[in-house]
């Protein structure tokens, strides 16, 4: 499987991949400063610098694969003026903003109800790619109308070891090839997938991916068997 394989449209350094009119990213976690300065760290708001990348990249229409919160917990005050902020400022500068909703993304519809140019879906579907977060066993009807699929949740990386024997780890993009039993899925055409990365480059990643194989993680990826990662 080569990149050439996907639709989607790569650019050095940005971890983005885009499709006609629309960019795409992976997970952002807003509010993860304040976790991370439980720990004894001094890390200021990041939600500035995170939606000037979301602008910076020049796309007339976006798509969040979701979790755009940090928390799970009920929407507070606080929370919520950043998420105001944060959509209006997407709202302003792109025509199109969809959000296919993440686990972390509860009650995020009272936010984005304020805006008519934002729309939460569970699952969004164009030119026969399906977006989606990927915490969540995809409907049949998406299944049956998509040929390839993209997602993030996961968080992947992969680590790297240098002549010194030092390892360090750094993010990177999953190209999948999806294999369905015809038993179960006589209808379907879905074939690859693209997991992002995280568009939030401060939050940790969750799954290390250093050999080809079969990725088991959730259900969505242990119903199928995801059997070449390419980087």
């Amino acid at each position: 499987m080569e990149i050439e394989d996907f639709d989607f449209r790569f650019k050095k350094g940005s971890r983005a991949v885009f499709v006609g009119d629309y960019a795409i990213v992976g997970d952002i976690h807003l509010g993860f400063e304040e976790e991370i300065n439980d720990y004894g760290y001094n890390i200021w708001e990041k939600t500035d610098e995170i939606t000037g990348k979301l602008t910076a990249l020049n796309s007339k229409k976006l798509i969040l694969l979701g979790d755009i919160r940090k928390e799970y917990t009920q929407i507070k005050p606080k929370e919520g003026g950043v998420l105001i902020k944060f959509f209006s400022n997407l709202s302003n500068n792109f025509d199109e903003v969809i959000l296919t909703k993440g686990n972390h993304d509860g009650g995020i519809e009272k936010i984005t109800g304020r805006f008519n140019n934002i729309f939460v879906k569970n699952e969004f579907i164009h030119n026969k790619i399906g977006f989606m977060h990927g915490h969540a066993f995809p409907s049949m009807e998406f299944i049956n109308s998509v040929n390839t699929l993209c997602m993030s949740h996961i968080h992947p990386s992969f680590t790297f070891k240098d002549s010194n024997g030092v390892t360090y780890k750094e993010d990177c993009f999953l190209m999948l090839k999806i294999k369905l039993p015809k038993t179960e899925y006589p209808s379907s055409k879905l074939k690859n997938a693209l997991v992002l990365p995280k568009f939030n480059p401060y939050i940790g990643s969750s799954t290390e991916i250093n050999n080809r194989g079969i990725l088991k993680y959730s259900k969505i990826e242990t119903r199928m068997t995801l059997d070449l990662a390419v980087f």
